[in-house]
């Protein structure tokens, strides 16, 4: 069985609308394979859903994409630094901590997890959604349409880290 199946079991009957968007937005992906999972790996682990997490990095289907599944891990692991900071820039409103730098290294960018930016910052957007920074979302939105993402993929980008996170919400953890 895989994750999706797994994951779609698990899900309670009244957020059968949760369990029907998983499959469509999994299955029907507009996206290619390994970035549709990669997003789904990314999206989890900023949800704080280990888990998830795990079955959809050992899953048959995606487990061929090592690059990619890194370079989500990468992604989320620094987004869920990087958009902390963001956010508290943002919510001081302080003109002068805005113009200071972090400080913060964030050398995985120099290659960008191992995979091509475009890819890289797909996966940083998923993280970056979950995380709500705003300031990072549209940068990492901006990028991918300057690469030539189209709005439809970024749209779905969108839609499967919504469905991940509600299902962090609502299903209660899988242990594989």
């Amino acid at each position: 069985m895989n994750w999706v199946d797994e994951v779609m079991e698990s899900i309670p009957d009244w957020s059968k609308d949760i369990k029907l968007n998983l499959d469509s937005v999994i299955n029907r992906s507009v996206l290619s394979i390994e970035d549709t999972h990669a997003v789904a790996l990314s999206a989890a682990l900023a949800s704080g859903n280990g888990p998830l997490a795990h079955l959809i990095q050992i899953d048959e289907t995606f487990s061929n994409f090592v690059h990619e599944a890194d370079a989500a891990k990468t992604a989320s692991s620094l987004m869920a630094m990087n958009n902390v900071w963001h956010l508290y820039v943002e919510m001081t409103g302080d003109p002068e901590l805005k113009g200071s730098s972090s400080g913060l290294g964030m050398t995985a960018y120099a290659n960008y997890g191992g995979v091509s930016q475009k890819k890289f910052e797909m996966y940083a957007l998923a993280a970056s959604i979950i995380e709500k920074c705003h300031s990072c979302v549209k940068n990492h939105y901006d990028v991918l349409k300057q690469e030539g993402v189209t709005v439809q993929e970024l749209q779905h980008v969108g839609k499967i880290t919504s469905v991940i996170n509600a299902i962090s919400k609502i299903a209660p953890p899988i242990m594989p």
